[in-house]
């Protein structure tokens, strides 16, 4: 009888070592195949090494010249920055970001995106300085006076807060920003 329990021990392990690598093999074998069907004029960032975030440096920033994009094109730069910023590559955004202005300094989107990411690596006098820069830009852009009043209220000036929200709420009291903006006016004390 004991000799029946060691067996049926060894079969579970068995089967569940072959489940486990056959999941492996499974997830292995689709990724050549997502990747094929990713469209070659797709931006994407470059290749990172598998395995878990904390072995990446987030802080690491390449050269334009080595991320394989078109550093002319501030189009293609603004949507490579995009990712990198949704990656919480901050500090390699930065940098794109700070190219495509160069490229286009009319460009709102990208004003709004640098600053949130100057706030994002704790540099908030910069943040100011930038979303300030791009509300004279874009005045009617009622995400950067958003953005600018999320970043006031983070550094506790209320006053500035108060002002850069009531005026995105102003410019669409209707829509989800001119919402987000009421709604963080209503936790200013």
């Amino acid at each position: 009888m004991e000799n029946y329990k060691k067996w049926i021990i060894v079969l579970i392990a068995v089967v569940a070592g072959g489940l486990v690598i056959a999941n492996f093999i499974t997830r292995q074998s689709g990724v050549p195949e997502q990747a094929a069907r990713q469209a070659p004029e797709q931006t994407s960032m470059p290749p990172v090494a598998p395995g878990p975030m904390v072995e990446q440096d987030l802080n690491k920033v390449v050269p334009l010249e080595e991320l394989g994009v078109d550093t002319e094109n501030p189009k293609e730069l603004a949507l490579l920055g995009d990712k990198y910023f949704e990656g919480s590559r901050f500090n390699q955004a930065i940098e794109i970001y700070k190219k495509v202005l160069e490229l286009d300094p009319r460009d709102i989107d990208t004003f709004n995106d640098l600053g949130l990411a100057y706030q994002y690596v704790n540099r908030p006098d910069l943040a100011i300085d930038i979303l300030q820069k791009g509300v004279k830009v874009g005045p009617s852009n009622q995400r950067i006076w958003l953005s600018l009043g999320f970043v006031y209220m983070s550094t506790g000036n209320n006053a500035e807060a108060k002002t850069a929200l009531k005026k995105a709420a102003e410019l669409g009291p209707q829509t989800d920003i001119g919402q987000e903006a009421m709604r963080m006016l209503g936790l200013i004390k």
